[in-house]
């Protein structure tokens, strides 16, 4: 390693606060690393803000030291300590004694440096045997000289120390999560999930590998997505470019328009000022000549004050009649100005009128939908708000926007919303569910999807208006007392007949297509059969109850095996009613032996459990959350487990009233996670994923939509609901 090298190595082994070495490393929560001595300058309190993400980290009661130690940091800095001990040609010391005597040889197997003495003992031991030691100049020459075919010098690797044993830290408790000694393996981990730390770091380092792989794919990504940002930001200064372009033309035009305008009021003024002064003059000339004419005749009066007599005889008469005259003109003489100053400029109300305004595109990050419902009932309308915001994240406060909302089912359906602006940076967006199932509402503004769209939205089948069957099947009279329902591949569907002991087999218009079955104690026939299903390959599973079996025919009747057989040991079955088949596994109510027996589907048997639990398994169902329900006649209640077998919980209590259950007998869920459970209180009780009661349909008796003994439930491919309705011999089927 040259001096270059080593310098950059260095720099990359610096802790970010001290700038020197790392020494003893510790993690943050945030995995960032420090020298332990900076932690304890940095901690405030029982705090610590982290540099450079600025998270705070709580520090542990026993204080900074208790913060997991950066071992990888701390072999790089050994090792670089090493190497700088080498390329400055300093003395290293042996690793194997504690002598000061020179290295003279390095074994690459033990990651050791071996003085002359210790070197002797290596070469000699047969523990030893087969280790590669080189020289410890050609090692010294081979790093400076970066020689690849000579091992490079790396520290030791060094194993934490047990600090209650004093042991090398070498095994690893999985129970507990963490490093342990072989002593405490005996003593305070006994019986643990624990073996030694290569095995366990080999199967984390797989696991590890499998959680990171997705890490390269997005780093691959994220020069794509800096590229997209970068080229936004030259978009968006090239728009801020030209909008400023259109704001000066805009404001440009305006001025002229303005100056313009000024131009004609000025005139205007002008042309008013020029009457009235015209008008006004006229007036003064009227005046003047008034003036004159009366001027003249006084002096004409003081003149024949002075005449002779025969001289004012003479002019009396037309200086009265000129007297009269002037003084009628006199009268009608305007004694005040025909004109006034009354000119005013009345300028706008608003003396600066918005010419323009700017407008930004709602930010697509910003912008959000508000009180989105996870789940929205089939058929019924539903609304949104939508808000838009500014790239500050500030409310817009006008509309205009181009906002779309369109709701796309699984099955590519697509419904389009309606949108109502609020004109003050708001929309509501209403859309209906037509189909039930998964859906994604999808929201975009001007064209652009904001942050968040597609939205998750689950449609649920509204359970609510249900009262009357859509349909009613019984074989023209013919079909006994159903008891099993269950539904297979292309909308086949199948009823075990109890009374008839036979399968009928339906298709997907509701139409039978064949029956089999008969009467028996041999392979193929059945005795009262009882609860069926579907596996994935469309093989059918028939509880053969008088024969205390399971029987698995082809979906065309052809016989293919049988399991179980009178009997309480493991296989064994009693009385067995229900039946569901999932990934591979058949659950079978075993009534009689009050447990829940498990077989693979070529009829070899798994587990049974669940005899502490339950008093009368009737029938069996999986929930969308992967466990298995249980509908318990004795108990009157729903019982949940694990697909193992583990006992999770129960909901139900022993009554008539809405939401509770008495002797439940059929059990089915959806894929919402809806319950539906039909008891003797002649109805069937619709419950959420968690047990709470929702709705419930029917009564005692033989008329539409009500029953008489509801054995078994399923739900059909498109969500219809069939019931065997045991006592009135037919199948009702409810469709909302």
């Amino acid at each position: 390693m040259s001096a270059v090298e080593v310098k950059k190595a260095q720099n990359n082994l610096s802790c970010p606060v001290c700038y020197q070495l790392f020494n003893n490393p510790k993690y943050l929560p945030c995995y960032h690393s420090y020298c332990e001595g900076c932690l304890e300058k940095m901690q405030v309190q029982s705090k610590i803000i982290c540099p450079e993400c600025r998270k705070e980290a709580k520090v542990p009661a026993g204080g900074v030291k208790e913060f997991t130690t950066n071992f990888f940091i701390n072999r790089l800095v050994d090792d670089l300590i090493l190497k700088k001990k080498v390329a400055a040609e300093e003395q290293v010391n042996c690793d194997e004694c504690e002598e000061d005597d020179p290295v003279v040889s390095f074994c690459p197997d033990c990651n050791s440096f071996l003085c002359n003495a210790c070197n002797d003992n290596h070469r000699r031991n047969k523990r030893y045997r087969g280790h590669g030691v080189v020289p410890f100049a050609d090692v010294a020459f081979a790093d400076l000289r970066s020689n690849k075919d000579t091992p490079a010098i790396q520290a030791k690797v060094k194993i934490p120390l047990c600090k209650e044993h004093d042991y090398e830290l070498k095994h690893y408790c999985e129970t507990c999560d963490e490093l342990v000694c072989m002593y405490c393996t005996m003593k305070d981990h006994n019986g643990h999930d624990h073996d030694t730390v290569y095995k366990i770091a080999s199967k984390h380092r797989s696991q590890l590998k499998k959680v990171t792989a997705p890490i390269e794919g997005m780093i691959q990504d994220l020069p794509g997505v800096y590229n997209n940002i970068n080229k936004m930001m030259k978009k968006i200064r090239k728009q801020g470019e030209e909008v400023n372009k259109q704001v000066d033309q805009h404001y440009n035009e305006l001025v002229e328009k303005l100056m313009e305008q000024k131009g004609q009021v000025k005139q205007q003024v002008h042309d008013t000022v020029s009457q009235k002064e015209k008008a006004l003059t006229a007036q003064l000339d009227e005046v003047d000549s008034a003036q004159a004419e009366l001027v003249s005749i006084k002096k004409l009066n003081d003149a024949l004050e002075k005449s002779s007599d025969q001289e004012a005889l003479y002019a009396e008469k037309q200086v009265v009649d000129r007297i009269q005259q002037l003084t009628e003109k006199y009268k009608k003489l305007s004694k005040h100005p025909v004109q006034l100053a009354s000119m005013e400029f009345i300028p706008s109300k608003d003396p600066f009128p918005q010419f323009g305004s700017f407008s930004a595109p709602a930010d697509l990050c910003s912008s959000e939908v508000v009180d989105l419902p996870q789940s929205i009932i089939v058929g019924k309308k539903v609304e949104v708000t939508i808000i838009t915001k500014d790239s500050n994240g500030d409310h817009c406060s006008t509309g205009g926007h181009k906002v779309f909302v369109q709701l796309k089912s699984f099955t590519g359906n697509v419904t389009v919303g309606e949108v109502r602006d609020s004109n003050d940076g708001s929309y509501v967006a209403s859309f209906v569910g037509e189909q039930v199932g998964e859906a994604k509402l999808h929201v975009s503004i001007n064209g652009q999807e904001i942050r968040g769209s597609p939205y998750s939205i689950v449609v649920v089948r509204n359970y609510q208006t249900l009262s009357l069957p859509s349909k009613i099947v019984h074989n023209d009279g013919s079909m006994g007392q159903p008891f099993g329902i269950a539904f297979g591949r292309n909308g086949v569907w199948a009823v075990t007949d109890w009374s008839n002991h036979c399968v009928y087999v339906f298709n997907g218009q509701d139409k039978l297509v064949r029956k089999f079955g008969r009467f028996g104690i041999n392979s193929s026939q059945v005795s009262s059969p009882r609860g069926i299903s579907f596996d994935n390959d469309n093989h059918l599973y028939v509880v053969d109850t008088g024969n205390h079996r399971v029987q698995k025919f082809d979906v065309n009747g052809n016989y293919l095996l049988q399991f179980g057989g009178r009997g309480s040991g493991d296989g064994q079955l009693k009385s067995p009613y229900g039946i569901t088949t999932h990934n591979g596994r058949v659950y079978v109510a075993d009534n009689g032996n009050h447990r829940i027996s498990v077989f693979q589907y070529n009829g070899q048997f798994c587990i049974a459990f669940g005899s502490d639990q339950l008093g009368s398994p009737y029938d069996v169902a999986v929930n969308v959350n992967n466990q298995l329900l249980v509908a318990d006649l004795f108990h009157h209640c729903i019982v949940t487990f694990t697909l193992d077998g583990h006992y999770v919980g129960k909901f139900g209590t022993q009554g008539s009233n809405r939401g509770q259950l008495y002797s439940p007998l059929g059990l089915a869920t959806d894929v919402n996670g809806f319950i539906l459970v039909s008891d003797n209180n002649h109805r069937v009780s619709v419950f959420d994923r968690v047990g709470n009661f929702i709705h419930c349909f029917g009564s005692k008796g033989c008329a539409s939509g009500q029953f008489s003994s509801p054995y078994s439930i399923a739900l059909s491919p498109i969500g219809s609901i069939y019931v065997s309705d045991w006592s009135n011999k037919r199948i009702q089927i409810f469709t909302n």
